[in-house]
């Protein structure tokens, strides 16, 4: 498995990171350059000097949009993050996630790479995000030990329980002081959890712990254990401690214990699923600084922990998520993580595999659903997405796309929301009484309102000749032009093989089928 200083070279020998020498505060300034960077699409950023002990890294898990032509891809950072390459391909991606959901074999232990250093961890140097005046954790990982650890001889070993017995959890929090902590982390996992109990945050974990984590408990009940869905992804050790293995090459290891108000899920949080409303009020023990995007997938509780030690290795480097900047990496990691696991779902609801990819696209703030599918049977396309809307309450709006359409190509996507559908025709609304989606930013106050979905596929019920063709150097232009155009190629220099000649693929396409 890469962890997350070996991802961090891979990214600068892709030339796909730029290190910052210059100083860049951690409570004014590393944030503001971050999210420019995300902005802008740059690559990822190392801030290397920001008044604290550890090296901030940005962008590490983000990535590009698909509004350009451009040499990274969304997925691409993540790709190389989880061993399968900056080249690999958005379905390499998706499929190697949803094998991954069935779980990996127990992670072995070994020594962990983080000591204690006398730091506190305050003076990690965390950047301050969105306005927070205090430190924020954005990329982090918690263990908890898991209800069953607390019946066996050894629940009160101070090892901790075994990775059976461990819960995995993405956590966003706060820091004040030099050692309390406000944490976030889905419900589920600490319905059980008292006072006292040993909690484990780790920054700079392994990418695939992150995912991980976050595979299971985003969504679907019916997915490994984090550490198996991680081993999955790749080999990985771990290393004990109060609150259960981790995995060793964690950058940051703080232990903690929770406080006296031990957190409690509340009938309204149940049923939100991780929505907050304006009517809803802010707790007292809730993190400073923006809401992370998984945070919108799955309900959520709020607590406090004492910092009991902090491990770090030498010259720690902490990720962190510039939170509302597009392209950030916690929505991207959201955005695929995501997409893998509804894609997953709907090629084995019908017993067979229709959809040829999905995607929530980071781009437009996992607020839609793209689908390229085969269309089985008249009005397939209109049981497709009502599947999609109740697999996940991120998004309200579904666009349902012909198989030819490219995952990398969100331009020609959405030009198909008008090409091949009519708004009178095609845009399908619902009743007024779905409940609002959960990543969008209107609808805030809880109220209900209409999903849309829009088929922008070809009808399969049309003749062919009903279909535009498509437009192609082969079929549009005489064959007398088209033999111009290949000797001008020709003479101009450009005959570089019958590769590059205009309407090669084409006519290679034409060949493999015949």
């Amino acid at each position: 498995m890469t962890d997350f200083r070996t991802h961090l070279d891979s990214l600068r020998t892709a030339d796909d990171l730029v290190e910052i020498g210059d100083r860049v505060h951690w409570a004014d300034t590393a944030a503001a350059v971050a999210g420019e960077a995300a902005r802008e699409n740059g690559p990822a950023v190392l801030l290397e000097n920001t008044g604290g002990t550890a090296r901030l890294v940005s962008g590490a898990l983000g990535g590009p949009d698909r509004l350009a032509v451009r040499s990274r891809e969304p997925w691409s950072r993540v790709g190389a993050a989880l061993d399968l390459g900056f080249e690999a391909d958005y379905l390499d991606v998706l499929d190697a996630l949803v094998v991954a959901r069935r779980g990996g074999p127990t992670p072995d232990t070994a020594a962990a790479a983080a000591t204690e250093t006398g730091v506190d961890v305050r003076s990690l140097g965390l950047p301050a995000i969105d306005g927070a005046d205090v430190p924020v954790v954005t990329l982090g990982l918690a263990a908890i030990p898991a209800a069953s650890a607390d019946d066996g001889p050894d629940a009160d070993d101070s090892a901790g329980p075994p990775v059976e017995q461990t819960h995995w959890l993405p956590v966003r929090g706060s820091i004040h002081g030099s050692d309390t902590l406000r944490l976030s982390v889905p419900s589920g996992p600490v319905q059980h959890v008292t006072d006292d109990s040993p909690i484990t945050i780790l920054l700079g974990a392994p990418p695939a712990a992150l995912v991980g984590a976050t595979m299971r408990w985003v969504g679907d009940s019916h997915v490994a254990g984090a550490p198996h869905v991680a081993s999955a992804l790749g080999s990985i050790s771990v290393a004990p401690t109060p609150a259960g293995p981790v995995p060793t090459a964690s950058e940051v290891v703080i232990e903690a214990t929770i406080g006296d108000d031990p957190p409690t899920v509340g009938a309204d949080q149940r049923a939100t699923s991780g929505r907050v409303t304006d009517a809803q009020p802010t707790s007292v023990s809730s993190p400073a600084g923006p809401r992370a995007p998984w945070e919108d997938a799955v309900a959520t509780t709020a607590f406090e922990a004492r910092v009991d030690t902090v491990r770090t290795r030498e010259d720690p480097l902490v990720p962190f998520s510039p939170t509302g900047a597009p392209m950030s990496d916690g929505r991207t990691l959201l955005s695929i993580i995501e997409s893998a696991r509804l894609y997953g779902r709907v090629n084995n609801y019908w017993g067979v595999a229709p959809v040829e990819w999905l995607a929530l696209p980071a781009e437009a703030g996992l607020g839609i659903c793209l689908v390229a599918s085969e269309i089985l049977y008249a009005g397939f396309e209109w049981q497709l997405a009502n599947t999609l809307f109740s697999f996940s309450r991120l998004f309200d709006k579904v666009v349902v796309l012909d198989t030819e359409t490219a995952p990398m190509d969100l331009g020609r996507a959405f030009d198909d929301i008008w090409v091949k559908a009519h708004p009178a025709n095609d845009w399908e609304f619902s009743d007024s009484e779905a409940p609002a989606a959960t990543a969008t930013h209107y609808r805030r106050d809880g109220s209900t309102g209409a999903n849309v979905y829009v088929n922008a596929a070809w009808d399969p019920r049309w003749d062919e000749e009903y279909i535009a063709p498509r437009v192609t150097f082969e079929t549009t232009y005489p064959e007398d032009l088209r033999e111009a155009v290949r000797t001008d190629w020709m003479d101009l220099g450009f005959d570089n093989g019958p590769e590059h000649e205009p309407g090669h693929t084409e006519r290679a396409d034409e060949s493999g089928e015949n």
